[in-house]
């Protein structure tokens, strides 16, 4: 398996080094989610908010380099056209991220399809940002029951990456063991897990924990030689804003960024083989000529929080070993 060291900070990426697509060339990867559908925009708009095109432009720039892609995404019609279009580098499985079963077999398909028989990188990108009926807002109407809200945004951004992860560990494990594979996460975050957006409740609650999930397995996840980062957009150019709508951002002084600098970033995570424990974010080009930077913000180097985190990390010595955990409770103790 790759041969990571221990995570440790040691400052942020230079994301002044472009990525390297010869990398790419031959990997497996999955990518779930974010396939831009004209359909779906006229006509089902409270669902495909999240389904911005990021994940169709990135599926474009990996097969380009030669890597072999499986494309998991509901859209059916526009995951199949660009399958097709990138033949034989890329197949499509229909797939609901919500569903284990489902994502199962997208992580058997792009076994099968790669010519190693291996899985090598994983891009978690599907999510949603805004679905009918999933208000968490907090004032019902003071003389009615109170409505239980549904809870899709946190089904579809938390539980069903949390499933692509724990796959993802499974068939990295069962990838050939040989030096040119890799084993690479990769989370589709958002820059709500560092800055207050209103309203986003559900949302920013689902892209905070996925941060969470970044920082705890970076600390153990090199064990099984796995690397696992975290990508934050935030305002992307998309077909699904109306212009009326995007020029009303831009007025009150929104920058967007384009889609490709979003693919440039998964492929410089995915073929930087040193890069762990790290979370990037989208930026306009005001801001980082390369279109993305690091958050710089997942460490504390001094002071009561980094000495409890280094206690905390002898207190809880996790290990990613079969059978380690039979003789530990749940928090990562030894049992008395």
């Amino acid at each position: 398996m790759p041969n990571l060291p221990p995570y440790q900070y040691t400052g942020p990426v230079d994301c002044t080094i472009p990525p390297d697509p010869s990398k790419l060339k031959g990997k497996s990867v999955i990518v779930t989610g974010g396939m831009l559908s004209s359909i779906c925009i006229k006509y089902l708009p409270d669902q495909c908010i999240g389904a911005n095109g990021m994940g169709e432009t990135t599926v474009r720039k990996f097969a380009a380099a030669g890597a072999f892609i499986t494309i998991a995404d509901l859209n059916v019609e526009r995951g199949e056209q660009v399958a097709r279009e990138l033949a034989p580098n890329a197949q499509f499985v229909k797939c609901n991220i919500v569903n284990w079963d489902e994502q199962v077999q997208v992580f058997e398909a792009a076994i099968a399809n790669s010519p190693n028989k291996s899985c090598d990188i994983v891009i978690a990108n599907a999510g949603i940002s805004r679905a009918s009926g999933d208000s968490l807002w907090p004032l019902d109407d003071i003389n009615a029951p109170p409505v239980k809200p549904t809870l899709s945004i946190v089904d579809v951004n938390l539980t069903g990456t949390l499933y692509t992860w724990k796959l993802a560990v499974h068939y990295f494990r069962k990838q050939p063991d040989t030096e040119d594979r890799d084993r690479c996460f990769i989370i589709t975050g958002s820059m709500v897990a560092w800055i207050d957006s209103p309203a986003n409740w559900q949302y920013t609650c689902t892209k905070y924990a996925l941060r969470g999930l970044m920082r705890v397995a970076r600390r153990n996840s090199w064990e099984q030689g796995i690397r696992i980062n975290y990508v934050a957009p935030c305002y992307i150019k998309s077909a699904i804003r109306s212009p009326t709508y995007e020029a009303e951002l831009i007025g009150k002084g929104v920058e967007f960024a384009p889609q490709e600098d979003v693919a440039k970033c998964f492929m410089r995570v995915a073929t930087d083989r040193t890069m762990n424990g790290h979370s990037l974010m989208i930026t306009p080009a005001s801001i980082a000529k390369e279109g993305f930077k690091d958050v710089d913000m997942d460490d504390h180097t001094e002071g009561y929080f980094k000495d409890t985190q280094e206690l905390q990390l002898r207190i809880i010595e996790d290990q990613w070993v079969e059978g380690w955990s039979k003789g530990r409770t749940p928090e990562g103790g030894l049992k008395s």
